[in-house]
């Protein structure tokens, strides 16, 4: 953990493809792993900038964790999902 911030390596072909997603299919995507792991996210897709935002917290197929979860969760307090 540097700096607060949790690194998760994922396979870096699979990571390279949920990247090159469209928005409403990378977010259906993060929607469906938050519903199995018992959370609930608003099922409309986030602004782009948004969703520009969760792809920038991957740096050398390292997710940096907190940083996508921050977002995450700022739009789901935001209730711009809803």
């Amino acid at each position: 953990m540097e700096g607060g911030a949790y690194l998760i390596r994922i396979d870096p072909k699979k990571l390279n493809e949920l990247l090159a997603l469209s928005d409403d299919a990378l977010w259906h995507e993060i929607v469906t792993v938050a519903k199995q792991h018992g959370f609930t996210l608003p099922e409309k897709t986030p602004p782009h900038s948004e969703l520009e935002k969760l792809r920038g917290a991957v740096n050398g197929g390292k997710l940096n964790a907190s940083s996508a979860l921050k977002v995450i969760d700022a739009y789901r307090k935001s209730g711009a999902g809803k």
